[in-house]
């Protein structure tokens, strides 16, 4: 079953960069506390990490097993790559923040009201897209505008700052 996973994962790989050249590139976000990023398609394989609810992915590739279960090949924000399964994730962004520490606002504008601040890593459903900002849910259910470039949504160019 490994030496299958890993077929699978070198043939996306070659594939990939063609993907994101085409500007072809997939996103999702997890849906679901209990998801896990594991080191193959199969719940037999080890969990890698478990993700944030939201925390939003690259997708590499697709994979059916024998029981005919959808599973993604994924990246994070940071380019780590493993398998996550269908049920407990939605093809609908996310964004994580990429920046130290961000200013959420009530409006998409740099001079709103900022309503709370949020620090790296913390994640956000995507409710709507203006004008480089995103309107954004948190965990807790809490709403408001976040800039395009302080958080990497699995479908933007994944960021090199260090904050």
């Amino acid at each position: 079953m490994k030496r299958i996973a890993v077929v699978i994962l070198f043939v996306v790989l070659a594939f990939v960069s063609t993907a994101e050249a085409a500007g072809k590139t997939k996103q999702l976000m997890v849906n679901d506390k209990r998801a896990k990023v594991r080191s193959g398609p199969a719940t037999a394989y080890s969990i890698l990490w478990k993700p944030r609810i939201y925390t939003p992915f690259e997708i590499l590739a697709e994979y059916k097993d024998e029981n005919s279960r959808l599973w993604y090949i994924v990246r994070d924000v940071e380019g780590d790559i493993g398998w996550i399964y269908n049920a407990t994730v939605i093809k609908k962004p996310g964004a994580i923040v990429i920046v130290k520490m961000v200013d959420i606002r009530a409006k998409g504008s740099s001079k709103a009201k900022v309503v709370y601040r949020a620090p790296k890593n913390y994640t956000f459903k995507v409710l709507q897209e203006s004008k480089g900002w995103y309107k954004v849910e948190d965990p807790d259910g809490d709403k408001g505008w976040v800039r395009k470039q302080d958080v990497w949504t699995g479908r933007t160019a994944r960021s090199k700052k260090k904050s």
